[in-house]
């Protein structure tokens, strides 16, 4: 390459953002990159300046005209903060329309999203029998405008139709896996995800595992690490082989690679938590009506965690080559170090809050 590259990346201090942050660095081109990241924390923004030479904005995706700013002086914007933000979205889009109007280029977005727009109302009680492919776009653009994450997802496959952005949309399912590498040794990035934790401090506040219905939901998974290559091997082919890479209405890539029934992942957690003595019973307890919302943040997010959203990632493994190393086994087996050391961490800010 000429000139670098220049890459405005938002969410780099969190679970996705920061694992695609390290691997942007560690990449094998990253001489050739100039990144700049949008920060909220400015102790964070100096570390990422001094020690890994990442350039930072102070703000958040309320800072609209940053936003728009930093999206115009980027030839490639990755996306990995709130995936519903719809205002945040608009001024990003503002700033790659500008950067085309000024320069004719086809700047690049790479957006996160999820495959929470496919979840139903099970509440636990069945295994849907709908499984959504990421090559089935009609079927995608069948679902409710007002689904989960579908208004900004509209706006960004807008922005590709009327000729002013070239958008991927990158639609994870449940991503696992506790993360390692620089920026979690040096305390930038968030090392966790956040369905485990959910569950966790849920368990340890109630004194027992909650199951919604039969727990007999099913959602995809996909660990961190794999997910993370999906943004670099998508990154890269949208900078080297752009032909070769769906874009706008086609261009959903889902991220999954097997599948659970949640009670799969609660049974782990309450025996983790049971051998700590950390919970009265491992058998899994039956929330009350009402009940789920006071221990899961609020009702919707409750009963969005015991929903259905069956999906298959064709497009990054037929266009990107991908290839993923975990499966639903390794999330299974993760899961009790995991919450040990989740436990490890919340007793410790108990013991520093006290």
């Amino acid at each position: 390459m000429s000139s670098k590259v220049t890459i405005f990346l938002t969410g780099a201090t969190g679970y996705i953002g920061g694992s695609v942050l390290q691997r942007l660095l560690s990449h094998p081109n990253a001489a050739n990159f100039d990144i700049t990241a949008l920060v909220r924390n400015a102790n964070k923004a100096k570390v990422l300046e001094a020690q890994f030479g990442v350039k930072t904005v102070l703000g958040s995706l309320q800072d609209l005209d940053k936003l728009t700013t930093l999206a115009a002086n980027a030839r490639v914007t990755i996306h990995t903060a709130d995936c519903d933000d719809v205002e945040a979205i608009k001024a990003i889009l503002s700033g790659l329309k500008q950067r085309h109007d000024k320069t004719g280029e086809l700047p690049i977005l790479i957006h996160t999203s999820g495959t929470g727009e496919f979840a139903d109302d099970a509440r636990g009680e069945f295994t849907a029998e709908t499984v959504y492919n990421d090559l089935d776009i009609p079927t995608i653009e069948a679902l409710p405008p007002d689904a989960p994450h579908r208004p900004v997802d509209r706006l960004i496959v807008a922005a590709d139709v009327e000729g002013y952005a070239r958008t991927h949309i990158i639609m994870p399912s449940i991503v696992y896996g506790v993360a390692t590498g620089p920026l979690v040794d040096a305390d930038i990035m968030n090392p966790h995800t956040i369905v485990t934790p959910l569950f966790v401090r849920a368990a340890l506040s109630r004194g027992s595992v909650g199951v919604m219905g039969k727990g007999v939901s099913v959602w995809e998974n996909v660990h961190i690490d794999d997910l993370a290559d999906v943004y670099i091997r998508l990154f890269d082919a949208a900078l080297q082989e752009p032909e070769k890479v769906s874009h706008g209405r086609e261009g959903y890539f889902f991220v999954d690679n097997g599948e659970l029934e949640v009670r799969q992942l609660l049974q782990p957690i309450a025996d983790t938590l049971f051998s700590l003595g950390r919970i009265s019973t491992r058998e899994l307890v039956p929330y009350a009506p009402g009940e789920a919302g006071k221990y899961l943040i609020n009702e919707w997010l409750a009963n969005f965690l015991f929903t259905n959203s069956r999906t298959v990632g064709s497009r990054a493994r037929r266009e990107l080559g991908w290839s993923p190393k975990y499966t639903a086994q390794d999330f299974v087996n993760s899961l009790p170090a995991e919450v040990e050391l989740l436990v490890k961490k919340q007793d410790a800010q108990a013991k520093t809050s006290a």
